[in-house]
């Protein structure tokens, strides 16, 4: 007896019944991928980042800033659901009215212990793949954020700013230290 299976699709998400409030379902390669909720010192980081993200985006009227959950649908059989984008006022005409259809312009993965090695390699691979131009990946355990930024097709390391402050290519207007990405997390 020959077993044969197709690859998902983005249509085949709202098929997939939800097991836990909160769970993200990602699709990687035409593979189900889901990861738990984030848990609150997850939700903590991200908030801090997502505020002094939509601080600048609003202020100079740069584009949109979004938190998960949203999908990203690089392809039918890719779509990934980062923690935050950012996606430039001239290409706002990319969000969908149920996902981004392209490739934000900027990305921030935070890593926990079920997503680590995933953020690490094939979510960064991918992001490099279909153009994410800055991708940040923040490690709450470590307290580093590491700015990447897309050369060609990969990517290399963007240095700090004074006292290791994230210095964005991107947002070339965005000063955010890392004592206020990590401001009430406690370790």
């Amino acid at each position: 007896m020959a077993i044969t299976t197709r690859n998902l699709t983005y249509d085949d998400l709202e098929a997939i019944p939800q097991e836990r409030e909160g769970d993200r379902h990602e699709i990687i390669d035409g593979e189900l991928v889901v990861t738990p909720s984030p848990i609150p010192h997850h939700q903590d980081v991200s908030g801090n980042i997502f505020f002094a993200l939509q601080q600048v985006v609003r202020a100079q009227k740069l584009g949109k800033v979004y938190s998960a959950p949203i999908d990203i649908r690089f392809t039918p059989d890719n779509v990934l659901i980062p923690d935050i984008i950012f996606i430039a006022q001239d290409r706002l005409r990319l969000i969908g009215p149920r996902a981004v259809d392209a490739p934000p312009d900027l990305v921030v993965e935070i890593l926990s212990l079920g997503t680590h090695r995933r953020d690490l390699t094939v979510k960064r691979d991918l992001y490099a793949q279909f153009g994410v131009h800055e991708y940040w990946v923040v490690d709450p355990e470590a307290r580093t954020v590491s700015v990447l930024s897309l050369t060609g097709d990969r990517y290399e390391p963007v240095p700090p700013g004074d006292d290791g402050a994230i210095a964005s290519r991107v947002l070339p207007g965005l000063t955010l230290a890392l004592n206020a990405v990590f401001a009430g997390v406690q370790q």
